[in-house]
């Protein structure tokens, strides 16, 4: 009884573990000094590219990073310029998505939320355990925001952020607020340093 709980719980954590998402993926160039950034321009006036074979957006989703971005960085202290070539470092997007399964597999009694005993106790009184196994197939959106930083002078990659995330209908409803909290997350680590341990 004891090992079955313990392997109860082991599951239902890996479970839990597997839904979170993972935080941003943070690179940089260590050559170069952000502490000498003080304006800041978008890479054009279209700064998102989509990644090739990635599944449609919304055209609006160009503008809110934009718009969320330039706050990120007003919040840092940074100015924004109209010119690419008179700031210090220029910004860009890449965007993508697409339709990923997940599948998961695990023995009948140890199904998540007791779906799969037939009520309390069942595999002890009465239901009994005949080895079988249950698998979920569950199909859902993956999405990914690459920023891209970099720097004017030296016309090279400085910096690159980037965050893979599970796109839900929450995140469909409130898409200002999903962004904000994506982008925000990405630029935690921007300039390099800046992230607290």
């Amino acid at each position: 009884m004891k090992t079955n709980f313990l392997m109860f719980g082991t599951m239902v954590l890996a479970i839990l573990t597997g839904c979170s998402s993972s935080g941003p993926v943070i690179d940089y160039d260590n050559s170069i000094d952000f502490s000498g950034y003080k304006t800041f321009a978008f890479i054009s006036d279209h700064p998102l590219m989509r990644g090739e074979g990635a599944t449609a957006a919304s055209p609006l989703l160009e503008g809110r990073l934009m718009r969320i971005t330039e706050n990120n960085m007003n919040a840092k202290g940074y100015r924004i310029v109209d010119n690419p070539e008179a700031a210090d470092f220029a910004i860009g997007f890449t965007s993508g998505a697409r339709d990923k399964i997940k599948v998961n597999s695990y023995p009948e009694p140890y199904r998540p939320y007791y779906g799969g005993w037939g009520g309390w106790g069942a595999p002890y009184y009465g239901g009994g355990y005949g080895g079988g196994s249950n698998v979920d197939v569950q199909q859902y959106v993956e999405g990914t925001l690459a920023i891209d930083i970099y720097d004017v002078g030296e016309h090279k990659p400085a910096w690159h952020g980037v965050a893979t995330k599970r796109i839900t209908d929450k995140m469909r409803r409130n898409p200002d607020e999903s962004l904000t909290e994506i982008v925000n997350e990405i630029f935690e680590g921007f300039p390099p340093g800046s992230m607290a341990p």
